[in-house]
């Protein structure tokens, strides 16, 4: 697993280029990507957002902050680097990801159309 440092930067990456993206937020990149704000400046930039990749990319840091980052919310294994890498905010490991799609896709099947949202 890479350090708490290297991870935090990685997350902190994806936030600001979807705050950039989504709102036009454009303040001091270093300073937010290196950890040089406050878990309370990152707030205040996130405030009044209502937005799920905001909320899963700060359920992320968070998470890093528990020493929670990179378990598998359902068997507590590691989730593989490679997979974290692609996207940091993943809370299921490979196998547990697979089986979730596999009941959701046979709950979808023997749900009749009218109750599938």
């Amino acid at each position: 697993m890479k350090s708490k440092r290297v991870l935090r930067r990685a997350i902190l990456v994806r936030l600001y280029d979807h705050l950039l993206d989504a709102y036009g937020v454009d303040g001091p990149r270093e300073a937010f990507v290196n950890g040089q704000l406050t878990v309370h400046e990152i707030d205040a930039l996130l405030a009044f957002k209502s937005d799920p990749r905001i909320d899963d990319l700060r359920g992320a840091l968070d998470r890093l902050e528990l020493g929670q980052f990179g378990n598998c919310i359902a068997c507590k294994r590691e989730i593989d680097q490679e997979r974290l890498d692609v996207d940091p905010v993943l809370r299921l490991c490979s196998q547990c990801e697979q089986l979730y799609s596999h009941m959701r896709v046979i709950s979808h099947q023997t749900t009749p159309p009218s109750q599938v949202i």
